[in-house]
């Protein structure tokens, strides 16, 4: 009887966790696969969006990535990378919060003057047809945001109805970018 008893045990209380953990195991060791093969072509993929989205910007030259320089981070949004250009046009790729946790990868050119030139985007993971209007409808707010070059500017600059959250997000992004530049006068060599 005893025996028996031990027999259950280890069939109702052992197996059980050994089996999902074995189930674990080879789930893990499975997405590590899948992460070593697709890494190189995930990467490639966003280096290829970052291109095409520097040629976007209004008179886009051959940019520069600038590897030191001042980072100037706020609330919603990170500096990334910051590029340069040949005509001295600079451009900030930003990573900013919307309705999502970095749900705006854009990339934001400034010139000379320090006065936005052109927002070009990356990526969007907002909400479709709310928050994806900052991209999908520039008429709606980031085309008011070219030209300007503070960040009281910027801030006046209306929402989007129904997309604030993907709007503050947008203009957090411009103003780091525009905070960017400006702390890196001296790198970008204007």
């Amino acid at each position: 009887m005893a025996e028996k008893q031990t027999s259950n045990f280890a069939r109702d209380f052992i197996k059980p966790p050994l089996v999902l953990m074995l189930i674990c195991v080879v789930c893990c060791g499975l997405l590590a696969l899948a992460n070593q093969v697709t890494k190189d072509k995930i990467a490639a993929a966003e280096a290829d969006a970052i291109q095409t989205s520097l040629q976007e910007l209004p008179n886009a030259g051959i940019f520069t990535e600038i590897t030191d320089f001042t980072v100037t981070d706020n609330d919603k949004a990170a500096a990334s990378a910051l590029y340069v250009d040949e005509n001295g046009q600079a451009a900030v790729l930003v990573t900013a919060d919307g309705y999502n946790k970095d749900g705006l990868q854009v990339i934001i050119g400034v010139d000379k003057d320090g006065a936005v030139t052109g927002v070009s985007f990356v990526s969007v993971s907002e909400t479709p047809g709310l928050g994806t209007k900052v991209e999908s409808n520039p008429e709606l707010l980031t085309d008011h945001l070219v030209s300007l070059s503070d960040a009281d500017a910027v801030d006046n600059v209306d929402n989007i109805s129904g997309a604030t959250y993907s709007s503050k997000g947008m203009k957090a992004a411009v103003v780091c970018a525009l905070d960017t530049v400006c702390a890196n006068q001296e790198v970008i060599g204007a």
